[in-house]
């Protein structure tokens, strides 16, 4: 199956995390993946408008939000749980594949979303504050990407909605083969207590929240926008995604300096601009494949930088999740909004407005730690004299 591809790759990879995680972030993605294409295929097979088919992809994200939120507080990342989030998205997609509503499928969306938030809780506790972890678990997403874009757009040409969704199942049950990975008890954290975030890391996250928010907004209807606006046919747009995610993966494995965080932003916000607003096809692509190369340089720098200004790190790995997709629940609802006015171009200005004011909050946090460390260097510097002169 075309599916498996990324994960022979991320087997020939070596990576540093449990392949049981990266597999489950894996499979994840691919139901991830599957919702800009879905969106005009669920409009017509349950004859709703687009903006409400996003309903769909919203109540899912409130089942990440809530499984991430919930994991990072009162679950321990062991077998059991991991099991039970598996099971929660196969019987979510199979259920999905037979709904005789569009209220059968919103619900059973928002199940899957609680299976997509425990897995990608579980997988991010385990790379939190660790360079090299981090960049193993984020190239997942472009990876799969890569094949399951287009992978999805031929399948619901061919097969359609409800098949694509009996694929689903069977590829989110997959983790299911790799539950002796997992171990049964959290030998590290038995009796964990949570503590509290210091300032420095709720800004990160309030900035991550509306990073997400503004450029769901925009992303989420891009194959909509591709298709019907600018007249690329299915394929082209799908070809584009894969380019999305093709660009992605050197940034995201990369290891070294990647500089402010913010800064990627700033220029993810114009991506968004250029999708929503220009009309011209080329402009389209460079926006779309561009976004995920800029995109992922700036996930692991925030993530780094949350970890370098938190107390406890793998205790802000839910955090970020949640907030990232709190972000993306309202983000479909206020570009769905925008999106019907027929007004892509107020689209384009409010999503690249509210992802530069996230992006600005970073640079403000990038720009606390570079005084701190200027204080530092003069504190040193000044002491270092002082010893001198007394040794003189």
């Amino acid at each position: 199956m075309s599916f498996q591809a990324p994960l022979r790759l991320l087997a020939a990879a070596k990576p540093t995390v449990p392949a049981a995680l990266l597999v489950a972030i894996a499979t994840s993605t691919a139901v991830f993946a599957a919702t800009p294409f879905l969106l005009p295929a669920v409009a017509d097979e349950f004859g709703v408008a687009i903006g409400t088919a996003g309903l769909m992809s919203t109540t899912q994200l409130g089942g990440f939000v809530i499984a991430s939120w919930v994991g990072g507080r009162f679950l321990r990342p062991v077998r059991v749980v991991f099991v039970i989030g598996t099971l929660l998205g196969a019987m979510a997609n199979l259920g999905s594949a037979i709904a005789p509503t569009f209220e059968m499928l919103a619900a059973l969306r928002f199940v899957s979303g609680l299976s997509l938030g425990l897995a990608a809780w579980i997988a991010w506790q385990a790379a939190f504050g660790d360079v090299e972890k981090t960049g193993d678990v984020a190239v997942v997403g472009p990876l799969v990407g890569v094949v399951v874009s287009p992978l999805i757009a031929i399948l619901l040409q061919t097969a359609g909605l409800r098949w694509l969704y009996l694929i689903l199942a069977i590829v989110t049950a997959l983790p299911l083969l790799f539950t002796g990975q997992v171990p049964r008890v959290d030998h590290l954290r038995p009796h964990r207590t949570r503590h509290a975030a210091t300032r420095a890391a709720r800004v990160i996250l309030l900035a991550l929240g509306a990073i997400t928010l503004g450029g769901s907004s925009v992303f989420v209807y891009a194959a909509a926008i591709g298709e019907n606006l600018d007249g690329l046919s299915p394929v082209t747009v799908s070809l584009l995604f894969s380019g999305n995610a093709l660009a992605s993966i050197p940034s995201a494995r990369w290891n070294g300096r990647r500089g402010p965080a913010g800064v990627w932003f700033l220029v993810t916000a114009c991506c968004a601009l250029m999708i929503a607003i220009s009309r011209n096809s080329v402009v389209f692509a460079t926006g779309l494949v561009g976004w995920g190369f800029v995109f992922f340089l700036g996930i692991p720098a925030a993530f780094s930088l949350l970890a370098g200004r938190s107390n406890f790190p793998e205790e802000r790995a839910g955090d970020a999740q949640a907030m990232m997709a709190l972000g993306r629940v309202f983000g479909p609802l206020m570009g769905g909004a925008l999106y019907a006015t027929g007004s892509t171009g107020t689209l384009g200005i409010v999503s690249a407005s509210v992802m530069t004011f996230g992006a600005c909050l970073l640079l403000y946090v990038d720009r606390q730690r570079f005084v701190v460390v200027r204080q530092f260097g003069t504190w040193a510097a000044k002491r270092s004299s002082i010893d001198t002169a007394q040794h003189a």
